[in-house]
């Protein structure tokens, strides 16, 4: 019972910050106890009840009922609120909670909660003060949840041996002060009861358990005490549905279901993956993670996805402007920051997804855009303005000789860009399908080059609907995003009453005088395309650990001859904004330190 108690106490602890023991006995003595079985409800959507809940063990899910059906919100983890909202406002439950495997809640009703406030009047600031925090990430992160506690990790070739890879995921977690217990039928065979899964809660760390068909009752007993199930296999291996998959109906759809990450294992030094759909047609699963035996970089990155400590790097549009995309990637690697999750839009995406797709190798960067810069990919390829001024004729076969006939899904860190559907006048995020397509879809600047067909939809620039992709970022387990802007809302006042005349302006230009700034047809095409998305990114940046704009002062939408300078001053810049950083945010020194 005193193991139990301490557990709970270091909960609390996380919640209400410093306590002494005496104040986390009383909570325990004035809170119920109530345990649900796996599929149970704590409460229902339109309830009216006034009652707090603190999650002691367990995980629930939050999931939204209307005429469009049934959505899960997110998932609660230990030593979370649940039901905060209607204790404040009085109002019904806006959500359903439920029991995704056997829980334990602490319960207080509105007058408990007041006692202990009214003794204690700090657990009001701590409680505050967690709901704000979680309303800031539940703005976009719709799919964050606590941290997995029990893995369920299955091998789908049983006879494929998982330790060369295991190892080091196990040594990264020990060096990272992360307790992991690993579980088979075999060393539990004598043990494998409800007392045993049970005691799961009160292990530190994680907990993985080893699935196998050959013992369907233990796989799926660990199925009810997962959080996440986690798919291995080597990637060179047969991906048609396997006996267990089946078995344990992994991809039904039911709101008790666990997130599911198919973890796709290569050879050292194995080429780039190809054809990686074959693993996916098939199979409904939240994450696929390429990992190579040996390649620490992988695992590190492998082990912060599972822990939902992932980081993600958000890169925006400015056309030639991001080749300072490349010194900003750059300067963060040689800081330590590994990029586990990349997004990108127009510039953002070409660059970015180039950088994902070299694996960050700043040599090979370097070379390819060194490459297009004097390949002109923009010069000499005008076309009938009937749709475009540009064919597109030459940064497509670029781009198609690049990327060849891989795809995103491909890519070694997981990476998206958006376009505009212009037939359905929404944003695409594309995850899949061929790298050359997809990005291209992404930079098709209306007017500049021609739209994009794909699925029998016409896509533009993504830009025109979101500059800076930061919402999809959120999809992913991050706990860090960091997110780089191009272009802000500049105040800019003009020197003049009236618009000058073309010929005012020739003239002005001929004489060289200046006395009139006003932009360019390109530009005002282009910004004017954006000023939607661009209010959009002001209102989204607050939502990112760390966001930050690039001073590119002078330097035009197409001067590609300038991309060392560019990529020079965002490099610079980038190592600038680090240095600025208080301690408390330069989370790769904290992690390095852990090391």
């Amino acid at each position: 019972m005193q193991n139990f108690n301490a557990h709970y106490h270091k909960l609390f602890h996380q919640l209400f910050g410093g306590m002494d023991e005496k104040t986390l006995d009383q909570i325990f003595e004035i809170g119920s106890k109530k345990e649900l079985e796996t599929g149970a409800y704590l409460f229902h959507q339109g309830e009216k009840e006034n009652v707090l809940y603190i999650v002691l063990s367990g995980r629930l899910r939050a999931i939204l009922e209307d005429d469009k059906g049934t959505r899960i919100l997110g998932d609660i983890g230990e030593g979370e609120p649940v039901g905060e909202f209607a204790l404040f406002t009085g109002e019904p439950r806006m959500a359903s909670v439920l029991a995704i495997r056997k829980s334990v809640v602490l319960e207080f009703t509105q007058e408990e909660y007041l006692a202990l406030v009214a003794a204690n009047p700090s657990l009001a600031t701590s409680l505050t003060q967690f709901v704000i925090n979680r309303l800031r990430r539940n703005i976009f992160q719709k799919n964050q949840s606590t941290p997995p506690k029990n893995i369920a990790l299955i091998n789908l070739q049983p006879d494929f041996d998982l330790s060369p890879w295991t190892v080091d995921m196990e040594k990264y977690f020990r060096e990272s002060h992360i307790p992991v217990q690993v579980y088979d039928f075999e060393s539990q065979a004598e043990h494998a009861d409800q007392a045993f899964f049970d005691s799961l809660e009160q292990h530190e760390g994680i907990n993985i358990l080893v699935c196998s068909e050959t013992h369907p009752e233990w796989s799926h007993q660990c199925m009810v005490y997962a959080d996440l199930v986690i798919l291995a296999t080597g990637f060179q291996e047969d991906s048609r549905l396997h006996p267990i998959e089946k078995e344990l109906k992994l991809y039904s759809k039911n709101i008790l279901n666990k997130k599911i990450y198919l973890l796709l294992l290569h050879e050292e030094d194995a080429p780039f993956p190809k054809g990686t759909h074959r693993w996916l047609d098939s199979r409904n699963v939240n994450l696929h993670i390429h990992v190579r035996q040996n390649n620490l970089r992988d695992i590190r990155r492998f082990c912060r996805i599972i822990t939902n400590n992932a980081i993600g790097l958000v890169l925006g549009g400015g056309g030639a402007k991001g080749y300072a995309h490349l010194g900003v990637v750059k300067a963060l690697e040689e800081r330590g920051v590994e990029i586990d999750f990349l997004g990108g839009t127009s510039a953002g995406a070409i660059y970015g997804i180039s950088m994902s797709f070299a694996d960050f190798d700043f040599k090979k960067i370097e070379e390819v855009t060194q490459l297009a810069v004097k390949s002109k990919l923009t010069s000499n390829d005008m076309t009938m303005p009937s749709v475009s001024f540009l064919s597109g004729k030459k940064i497509r076969r670029f781009a198609q000789n690049m990327y060849r006939d891989y795809d995103l899904e491909d890519i070694w860190v997981q990476s998206y860009c958006v376009s505009t559907n212009f037939s359905r006048a929404s944003a695409k995020i594309h995850e899949r399908g061929l790298i050359w397509k997809q990005v291209m879809a992404s930079i098709a600047i209306p007017g500049v080059f021609p739209p994009v067909v794909i699925d029998h939809y016409l896509h533009v620039d993504g830009a025109v609907m979101d500059n800076l992709p930061i919402e999809p970022m959120y999809r992913y387990p991050v706990s860090k995003i960091i997110a780089v802007s191009l272009s802000g809302l500049p105040d800019r006042k003009v020197n003049y009453e009236e618009t000058p005349s073309g010929w005012a302006l020739f003239w002005d230009k001929l004489r060289g005088k200046k006395r009139f700034k006003i932009p360019g047809i390109s530009s005002l095409i282009i910004n004017s395309l954006t000023l939607n998305s661009l209010q959009k990114q002001e209102v989204t940046k607050s939502k990112v650990s760390h966001y930050f704009e690039l001073n590119l002062k002078g330097v035009g939408f197409m001067d590609d001859k300038k991309w060392k300078q560019i990529l020079d001053k965002g490099y610079k810049q980038t190592q600038e904004y680090l240095d600025s950083l208080p301690d408390e945010e330069q989370f790769w020194i904290k992690k390095s330190k852990k090391d």
